[in-house]
Protein backbone atom coordinates (compact mmCIF):
# COMPACT_ATOMS: atom_id res chain seq x y z
CA UNK A 1 0.00 0.00 0.00
CA UNK A 2 1.39 3.42 -0.97
CA UNK A 3 2.33 5.80 1.80
CA UNK A 4 -0.17 8.57 2.50
CA UNK A 5 2.23 11.26 1.36
CA UNK A 6 3.22 9.38 -1.81
CA UNK A 7 0.20 8.78 -4.07
CA UNK A 8 0.35 5.70 -6.28
CA UNK A 9 0.17 7.41 -9.67
CA UNK A 10 -0.45 5.20 -12.72
CA UNK A 11 2.25 6.85 -14.86
CA UNK A 12 5.74 5.35 -14.85
CA UNK A 13 8.60 7.22 -13.22
CA UNK A 14 11.45 6.77 -15.69
CA UNK A 15 15.05 6.45 -14.51
CA UNK A 16 17.89 7.97 -16.51
CA UNK A 17 20.20 5.28 -15.09
CA UNK A 18 18.13 2.48 -16.63
CA UNK A 19 17.85 4.19 -20.02
CA UNK A 20 21.58 4.94 -20.12
CA UNK A 21 22.65 1.44 -19.01
CA UNK A 22 22.60 -0.37 -22.40
CA UNK A 23 24.56 2.48 -23.99
CA UNK A 24 27.10 2.40 -21.16
CA UNK A 25 27.48 -1.37 -21.50
CA UNK A 26 28.00 -1.05 -25.25
CA UNK A 27 30.56 1.73 -24.75
CA UNK A 28 32.42 -0.28 -22.09
CA UNK A 29 32.50 -3.34 -24.38
CA UNK A 30 33.86 -1.27 -27.27
CA UNK A 31 36.61 0.24 -25.11
CA UNK A 32 37.50 -3.22 -23.80
CA UNK A 33 37.67 -4.56 -27.36
CA UNK A 34 40.07 -1.78 -28.30
CA UNK A 35 42.31 -2.62 -25.35
CA UNK A 36 42.34 -6.32 -26.28
CA UNK A 37 43.34 -5.36 -29.83
CA UNK A 38 46.16 -3.15 -28.48
CA UNK A 39 44.47 -0.05 -29.88
CA UNK A 40 44.56 3.28 -28.09
CA UNK A 41 42.00 3.95 -25.37
CA UNK A 42 39.76 6.91 -26.33
CA UNK A 43 40.78 10.12 -24.59
CA UNK A 44 38.40 12.97 -23.79
CA UNK A 45 39.44 16.43 -22.56
CA UNK A 46 37.04 18.68 -20.68
CA UNK A 47 37.97 22.38 -20.64
CA UNK A 48 36.97 24.42 -17.60
CA UNK A 49 37.12 28.18 -18.18
CA UNK A 50 35.96 29.35 -14.76
CA UNK A 51 36.18 27.84 -11.27
CA UNK A 52 32.42 27.86 -10.84
CA UNK A 53 31.34 25.13 -8.39
CA UNK A 54 28.55 23.73 -10.65
CA UNK A 55 30.94 23.42 -13.61
CA UNK A 56 33.61 21.82 -11.45
CA UNK A 57 31.07 19.35 -10.06
CA UNK A 58 29.84 18.45 -13.55
CA UNK A 59 33.41 17.94 -14.75
CA UNK A 60 34.13 15.58 -11.85
CA UNK A 61 30.90 13.71 -12.54
CA UNK A 62 31.97 13.34 -16.19
CA UNK A 63 35.34 12.02 -15.01
CA UNK A 64 33.69 9.32 -12.87
CA UNK A 65 31.35 8.32 -15.70
CA UNK A 66 34.30 7.98 -18.11
CA UNK A 67 36.36 6.01 -15.61
CA UNK A 68 33.44 3.61 -15.17
CA UNK A 69 33.51 2.63 -18.86
CA UNK A 70 37.29 2.78 -19.34
CA UNK A 71 37.59 6.10 -21.17
CA UNK A 72 40.55 8.33 -20.35
CA UNK A 73 39.34 11.75 -19.21
CA UNK A 74 41.39 14.84 -18.35
CA UNK A 75 40.20 18.20 -17.03
CA UNK A 76 42.12 21.18 -18.39
CA UNK A 77 41.66 24.38 -16.37
CA UNK A 78 42.52 28.00 -17.05
CA UNK A 79 43.55 28.57 -13.43
CA UNK A 80 46.14 27.27 -10.99
CA UNK A 81 44.76 24.79 -8.45
CA UNK A 82 47.22 26.07 -5.85
CA UNK A 83 45.28 29.33 -5.66
CA UNK A 84 41.79 27.96 -6.37
CA UNK A 85 40.06 29.69 -3.44
CA UNK A 86 41.21 33.09 -4.67
CA UNK A 87 40.25 32.21 -8.22
CA UNK A 88 36.73 31.18 -7.17
CA UNK A 89 36.29 34.55 -5.42
CA UNK A 90 37.57 36.45 -8.45
CA UNK A 91 35.27 34.48 -10.76
CA UNK A 92 32.27 35.38 -8.57
CA UNK A 93 33.25 39.06 -8.72
CA UNK A 94 33.57 38.82 -12.51
CA UNK A 95 30.06 37.35 -12.75
CA UNK A 96 28.66 40.30 -10.80
CA UNK A 97 30.49 42.93 -12.82
CA UNK A 98 28.92 44.85 -15.67
CA UNK A 99 31.60 43.69 -18.08
CA UNK A 100 30.21 41.33 -20.71
CA UNK A 101 33.64 40.41 -22.04
CA UNK A 102 36.87 39.11 -20.59
CA UNK A 103 39.29 39.02 -23.47
CA UNK A 104 42.10 37.54 -21.39
CA UNK A 105 39.95 34.58 -20.36
CA UNK A 106 38.72 34.11 -23.92
CA UNK A 107 42.33 33.93 -25.11
CA UNK A 108 43.17 31.37 -22.40
CA UNK A 109 40.25 29.13 -23.39
CA UNK A 110 41.21 29.50 -27.04
CA UNK A 111 44.78 28.45 -26.23
CA UNK A 112 43.52 25.28 -24.50
CA UNK A 113 41.17 24.43 -27.39
CA UNK A 114 43.93 24.87 -29.96
CA UNK A 115 46.31 22.78 -27.85
CA UNK A 116 43.73 19.98 -27.69
CA UNK A 117 43.15 20.25 -31.45
CA UNK A 118 46.88 19.73 -32.06
CA UNK A 119 47.36 16.95 -29.49
CA UNK A 120 47.22 13.65 -31.38
CA UNK A 121 46.50 11.73 -28.16
CA UNK A 122 43.21 13.65 -27.68
CA UNK A 123 40.18 12.12 -29.41
CA UNK A 124 37.47 14.40 -28.08
CA UNK A 125 37.07 17.92 -26.66
CA UNK A 126 34.24 19.39 -24.62
CA UNK A 127 33.91 22.83 -23.04
CA UNK A 128 31.80 23.62 -20.00
CA UNK A 129 29.42 26.33 -21.21
CA UNK A 130 28.15 28.93 -20.70
CA UNK A 131 31.34 30.95 -20.32
CA UNK A 132 30.40 34.36 -21.67
CA UNK A 133 27.20 33.64 -23.57
CA UNK A 134 26.38 35.02 -27.00
CA UNK A 135 28.92 35.44 -29.78
CA UNK A 136 32.00 34.74 -27.66
CA UNK A 137 30.77 31.24 -26.80
CA UNK A 138 29.69 30.69 -30.42
CA UNK A 139 33.19 31.62 -31.56
CA UNK A 140 34.78 29.14 -29.15
CA UNK A 141 32.41 26.39 -30.34
CA UNK A 142 33.53 26.90 -33.92
CA UNK A 143 37.27 26.60 -33.30
CA UNK A 144 36.97 23.08 -31.86
CA UNK A 145 38.23 20.66 -34.51
CA UNK A 146 35.08 18.90 -35.86
CA UNK A 147 37.06 15.64 -35.76
CA UNK A 148 37.14 16.08 -31.95
CA UNK A 149 33.84 17.85 -31.30
CA UNK A 150 31.98 15.40 -29.03
CA UNK A 151 29.24 17.98 -28.33
CA UNK A 152 28.27 18.40 -31.99
CA UNK A 153 28.28 22.21 -31.72
CA UNK A 154 30.54 22.96 -34.67
CA UNK A 155 28.69 24.54 -37.57
CA UNK A 156 29.43 21.51 -39.75
CA UNK A 157 27.37 19.28 -37.45
CA UNK A 158 24.68 21.93 -36.93
CA UNK A 159 24.17 22.15 -40.68
CA UNK A 160 23.92 18.35 -40.90
CA UNK A 161 21.32 18.29 -38.14
CA UNK A 162 19.06 20.94 -39.65
CA UNK A 163 19.35 19.44 -43.13
CA UNK A 164 18.89 15.87 -41.92
CA UNK A 165 22.30 14.67 -43.06
CA UNK A 166 22.60 11.48 -41.02
CA UNK A 167 25.69 9.88 -42.56
CA UNK A 168 28.99 11.44 -43.50
CA UNK A 169 32.27 10.45 -45.04
CA UNK A 170 35.02 11.17 -42.48
CA UNK A 171 37.12 12.67 -45.27
CA UNK A 172 34.38 15.30 -45.74
CA UNK A 173 34.54 16.55 -42.13
CA UNK A 174 34.42 20.34 -42.05
CA UNK A 175 33.56 20.81 -45.72
CA UNK A 176 31.42 23.79 -46.68
CA UNK A 177 27.64 23.20 -46.97
CA UNK A 178 26.52 22.03 -50.39
CA UNK A 179 29.89 20.65 -51.48
CA UNK A 180 29.00 17.02 -50.66
CA UNK A 181 25.86 14.97 -51.28
CA UNK A 182 25.37 12.91 -48.11
CA UNK A 183 21.79 14.22 -47.83
CA UNK A 184 20.80 12.00 -50.73
CA UNK A 185 21.61 8.85 -48.76
CA UNK A 186 18.38 9.13 -46.77
CA UNK A 187 16.49 8.58 -50.04
CA UNK A 188 18.33 5.32 -50.72
CA UNK A 189 15.74 2.54 -50.02
CA UNK A 190 18.35 0.19 -48.52
CA UNK A 191 19.62 2.86 -46.17
CA UNK A 192 16.13 4.06 -45.24
CA UNK A 193 14.97 0.52 -44.45
CA UNK A 194 17.79 -0.39 -42.05
CA UNK A 195 18.88 3.02 -40.83
CA UNK A 196 22.51 1.89 -41.07
CA UNK A 197 25.43 3.78 -42.53
CA UNK A 198 26.60 2.59 -45.97
CA UNK A 199 30.14 1.31 -46.44
CA UNK A 200 32.68 4.07 -45.91
CA UNK A 201 30.22 6.30 -44.05
CA UNK A 202 29.51 6.90 -40.36
CA UNK A 203 26.71 8.49 -38.36
CA UNK A 204 26.99 12.27 -38.01
CA UNK A 205 27.54 13.72 -34.54
CA UNK A 206 24.47 15.14 -32.78
CA UNK A 207 24.35 17.43 -29.71
CA UNK A 208 24.25 15.31 -26.56
CA UNK A 209 21.17 16.54 -24.68
CA UNK A 210 18.80 16.62 -27.68
CA UNK A 211 20.04 13.14 -28.59
CA UNK A 212 19.46 11.99 -24.99
CA UNK A 213 15.81 13.13 -25.25
CA UNK A 214 15.42 11.16 -28.49
CA UNK A 215 16.85 8.02 -26.86
CA UNK A 216 14.52 8.45 -23.88
CA UNK A 217 11.53 8.65 -26.24
CA UNK A 218 12.73 5.57 -28.10
CA UNK A 219 13.03 3.67 -24.82
CA UNK A 220 9.35 4.19 -23.94
CA UNK A 221 8.05 3.32 -27.40
CA UNK A 222 7.13 6.79 -28.66
CA UNK A 223 9.04 6.00 -31.83
CA UNK A 224 7.03 3.55 -33.97
CA UNK A 225 9.50 0.95 -35.26
CA UNK A 226 6.94 -0.30 -37.78
CA UNK A 227 7.29 2.95 -39.70
CA UNK A 228 10.22 3.64 -42.08
CA UNK A 229 13.45 4.91 -40.59
CA UNK A 230 13.40 8.72 -40.54
CA UNK A 231 9.62 8.88 -40.17
CA UNK A 232 8.95 7.00 -36.94
CA UNK A 233 7.34 9.96 -35.15
CA UNK A 234 4.73 10.39 -37.86
CA UNK A 235 1.38 11.36 -36.30
CA UNK A 236 2.94 12.50 -33.02
CA UNK A 237 2.66 16.04 -31.63
CA UNK A 238 5.38 17.35 -29.33
CA UNK A 239 5.80 20.54 -27.30
CA UNK A 240 9.36 21.63 -26.45
CA UNK A 241 9.42 24.49 -23.93
CA UNK A 242 12.85 25.90 -24.72
CA UNK A 243 14.36 27.23 -27.95
CA UNK A 244 17.99 27.64 -27.02
CA UNK A 245 20.54 27.08 -29.78
CA UNK A 246 22.23 24.34 -27.72
CA UNK A 247 19.18 22.20 -26.81
CA UNK A 248 15.67 23.45 -27.64
CA UNK A 249 16.00 24.40 -31.29
CA UNK A 250 18.09 21.37 -32.36
CA UNK A 251 15.74 19.08 -30.43
CA UNK A 252 12.71 20.49 -32.26
CA UNK A 253 14.51 19.94 -35.57
CA UNK A 254 15.49 16.36 -34.71
CA UNK A 255 11.92 15.45 -33.78
CA UNK A 256 10.48 17.14 -36.88
CA UNK A 257 13.03 15.35 -39.07
CA UNK A 258 11.61 12.09 -37.70
CA UNK A 259 8.07 13.07 -38.68
CA UNK A 260 6.65 14.82 -35.58
CA UNK A 261 4.73 18.06 -35.48
CA UNK A 262 6.63 20.16 -32.93
CA UNK A 263 5.51 23.25 -31.03
CA UNK A 264 8.68 25.14 -30.10
CA UNK A 265 7.96 27.50 -27.19
CA UNK A 266 10.23 30.40 -26.31
CA UNK A 267 9.81 33.27 -23.89
CA UNK A 268 8.19 35.53 -26.51
CA UNK A 269 6.89 33.28 -29.29
CA UNK A 270 5.60 29.88 -30.39
CA UNK A 271 6.61 28.37 -33.71
CA UNK A 272 5.95 25.01 -35.35
CA UNK A 273 8.49 22.63 -36.84
CA UNK A 274 7.10 20.16 -39.41
CA UNK A 275 8.78 17.73 -41.75
CA UNK A 276 8.91 19.08 -45.26
CA UNK A 277 6.43 17.11 -47.37
CA UNK A 278 7.89 18.38 -50.62
CA UNK A 279 10.54 20.83 -51.67
CA UNK A 280 8.03 23.29 -53.17
CA UNK A 281 8.92 26.66 -54.63
CA UNK A 282 11.25 29.29 -53.14
CA UNK A 283 9.76 31.03 -50.10
CA UNK A 284 7.74 34.12 -50.96
CA UNK A 285 9.42 37.20 -49.49
CA UNK A 286 7.24 39.66 -51.39
CA UNK A 287 9.97 40.23 -53.99
CA UNK A 288 10.10 38.89 -57.52
CA UNK A 289 12.67 36.07 -57.62
CA UNK A 290 15.74 36.50 -59.76
CA UNK A 291 16.60 33.80 -62.26
CA UNK A 292 19.70 33.02 -60.19
CA UNK A 293 17.60 32.37 -57.06
CA UNK A 294 15.19 30.11 -58.97
CA UNK A 295 18.07 28.15 -60.47
CA UNK A 296 19.81 27.80 -57.09
CA UNK A 297 16.54 26.56 -55.58
CA UNK A 298 16.12 23.90 -58.27
CA UNK A 299 19.73 22.70 -58.00
CA UNK A 300 19.63 22.53 -54.20
CA UNK A 301 16.31 20.67 -54.31
CA UNK A 302 17.71 18.04 -56.68
CA UNK A 303 20.75 17.58 -54.41
CA UNK A 304 18.55 17.23 -51.27
CA UNK A 305 20.36 20.20 -49.75
CA UNK A 306 17.37 22.16 -48.49
CA UNK A 307 16.29 21.93 -44.87
CA UNK A 308 14.22 18.78 -44.30
CA UNK A 309 11.71 20.61 -42.12
CA UNK A 310 9.83 23.88 -42.27
CA UNK A 311 9.37 26.42 -39.47
CA UNK A 312 6.34 28.68 -39.31
CA UNK A 313 4.47 30.81 -36.79
CA UNK A 314 2.08 28.67 -34.75
CA UNK A 315 -1.66 29.09 -34.82
CA UNK A 316 -1.46 28.84 -31.02
CA UNK A 317 -0.58 31.92 -29.02
CA UNK A 318 -0.43 30.21 -25.60
CA UNK A 319 1.51 27.29 -24.16
CA UNK A 320 -1.59 25.62 -22.71
CA UNK A 321 -3.12 25.01 -26.15
CA UNK A 322 0.12 23.41 -27.35
CA UNK A 323 0.49 21.15 -24.32
CA UNK A 324 -3.12 19.96 -24.45
CA UNK A 325 -2.58 18.69 -28.02
CA UNK A 326 0.75 17.02 -27.36
CA UNK A 327 1.66 13.36 -27.06
CA UNK A 328 5.04 14.42 -25.66
CA UNK A 329 5.91 17.47 -23.53
CA UNK A 330 9.56 18.41 -22.97
CA UNK A 331 10.47 20.97 -20.31
CA UNK A 332 13.71 22.94 -20.42
CA UNK A 333 13.08 26.18 -18.52
CA UNK A 334 15.92 27.02 -16.07
CA UNK A 335 13.59 28.43 -13.42
CA UNK A 336 12.36 26.82 -10.22
CA UNK A 337 9.11 28.78 -10.41
CA UNK A 338 8.12 27.54 -13.88
CA UNK A 339 5.72 24.58 -13.79
CA UNK A 340 3.54 23.03 -16.49
CA UNK A 341 0.15 22.49 -14.82
CA UNK A 342 -0.77 18.82 -14.68
CA UNK A 343 -4.30 19.70 -15.78
CA UNK A 344 -2.87 20.72 -19.19
CA UNK A 345 -1.23 17.33 -19.81
CA UNK A 346 -2.97 15.11 -22.33
CA UNK A 347 -4.01 11.80 -20.78
CA UNK A 348 -1.27 9.26 -21.54
CA UNK A 349 1.33 11.77 -22.73
CA UNK A 350 5.06 11.31 -22.08
CA UNK A 351 6.79 14.11 -20.14
CA UNK A 352 10.54 14.71 -20.10
CA UNK A 353 12.45 17.33 -18.14
CA UNK A 354 15.98 18.33 -19.19
CA UNK A 355 16.18 21.53 -17.14
CA UNK A 356 18.17 21.63 -13.92
CA UNK A 357 14.84 22.65 -12.36
CA UNK A 358 11.67 20.56 -12.34
CA UNK A 359 9.28 22.03 -14.94
CA UNK A 360 6.38 19.72 -14.07
CA UNK A 361 4.14 19.58 -11.02
CA UNK A 362 4.68 16.74 -8.56
CA UNK A 363 1.49 14.93 -9.61
CA UNK A 364 2.33 14.90 -13.34
CA UNK A 365 2.13 11.09 -13.41
CA UNK A 366 -1.55 11.25 -12.53
CA UNK A 367 -2.07 12.08 -16.24
CA UNK A 368 1.23 11.31 -17.97
CA UNK A 369 1.92 7.69 -18.91
CA UNK A 370 5.63 8.23 -18.22
CA UNK A 371 7.76 10.97 -16.70
CA UNK A 372 11.54 11.42 -16.81
CA UNK A 373 12.58 14.12 -14.30
CA UNK A 374 16.34 14.20 -15.01
CA UNK A 375 18.35 13.26 -18.07
CA UNK A 376 22.00 13.88 -17.13
CA UNK A 377 23.24 10.26 -17.19
CA UNK A 378 21.78 9.70 -20.66
CA UNK A 379 23.43 12.92 -21.87
CA UNK A 380 26.85 11.75 -20.63
CA UNK A 381 26.32 8.37 -22.31
CA UNK A 382 25.61 10.19 -25.59
CA UNK A 383 28.77 12.24 -25.08
CA UNK A 384 30.79 9.04 -24.71
CA UNK A 385 29.01 7.51 -27.70
CA UNK A 386 29.95 10.55 -29.78
CA UNK A 387 33.56 10.13 -28.66
CA UNK A 388 33.63 6.55 -29.94
CA UNK A 389 32.13 7.70 -33.22
CA UNK A 390 34.92 10.25 -33.62
CA UNK A 391 37.41 7.44 -33.01
CA UNK A 392 35.54 5.46 -35.68
CA UNK A 393 35.92 8.42 -38.07
CA UNK A 394 39.65 8.35 -37.55
CA UNK A 395 39.76 4.61 -38.27
CA UNK A 396 37.72 4.93 -41.48
CA UNK A 397 39.85 7.83 -42.64
CA UNK A 398 42.95 5.69 -42.12
CA UNK A 399 41.42 2.81 -44.07
CA UNK A 400 40.59 0.75 -40.96
CA UNK A 401 37.30 -0.88 -39.99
Amino acid sequence: MAAANKPDYPGRLLQATAIAKPFQESIEAEVRKRKEANLSVPKLVGILAKPNPPSIAYAEWTRKACTAVGINFEIWKTWDDADEASNVEQAADQEKSDSLQNFGLEADVEDLILAANRDESVDGVMIYYPIFGGRQDTYLQQIVDPRKDVEGLNFYYCWNLYHNVRWIKPSHLGNAPGTTSESELLNDPKVAEKGQAPEGYAKSILPCTPLAVVKALESVGVYDLKLPYGNRLYGKTVTVINRSEVVGRPLAALLANDGARVFSVDIDSIVEFDKRAEQGSPRNTGLAKSERVRKAHEENTKASLRSSHVVRASKHSDVESCVRESDVVVGGVPSASYKVPTSWIKEGAVCINFSSEKNFESDVRSRASAYLPIIGKITVAMLQRNLLRLVEYKGIAQGQK
